[in-house]
């Protein structure tokens, strides 16, 4: 039974040491931003490429982590959309809606990967932690208003 207790106890001091070690990676407004969404009920994880991953109204982000930069903080909403690249028609309205969304909606960088994956992020230099919850909130609500404006842009471009 003492070994029992012994190894459990070894299992989630390690499992703790883990997790101050993924952390200490992090830059500074990451880091603030993690924070942030841990106090607000999510449950940030940093992934392998000491990225903070979260879902947020049903959908996965990400904290695109700069450990040089403590003041860069850039949240991403990966693989809105998925365009078949050897498709000429797809990808020109594809870029076409990506345009119009970063054109016409605040913060939103809204990108497509050489695969045809569609991105959107929201990236901005934060000087102090103090405006970290703000810029994170924002970030998600703006990225998840625009996903059907692309996509009405997109499947009208297609017609």
């Amino acid at each position: 039974m003492k070994k029992l207790i012994f190894a459990v106890a070894l299992l989630v001091l390690s499992a703790v040491c883990v997790n101050a070690q993924d952390l200490s990676n992090l830059s500074k407004a990451v880091r603030a931003a993690y924070d942030f969404l841990k106090e607000e009920g999510y449950k940030p994880e940093v992934d392998e490429d000491n990225d903070v991953v979260f879902k947020a109204q049903g959908v996965w982000f990400y904290l695109d982590n700069y450990p040089q930069d403590d003041t860069y903080l850039k949240v991403v909403l990966p693989e809105i959309h998925e365009v078949d690249v050897n498709n000429a028609r797809q990808k020109e309205a594809a870029l076409f809606a990506c345009n119009e969304i970063t054109r016409g909606k605040k913060l939103i960088q809204a990108y497509m990967w050489k695969d045809g994956t569609i991105e959107f992020s929201t990236a901005t230099y934060i000087p102090s932690s103090g405006e970290v919850d703000e810029f994170v909130a924002a970030s998600i609500e703006y990225m998840m208003a625009a996903v059907t404006p692309w996509v009405e842009t997109f499947t009208g471009a297609l017609e």
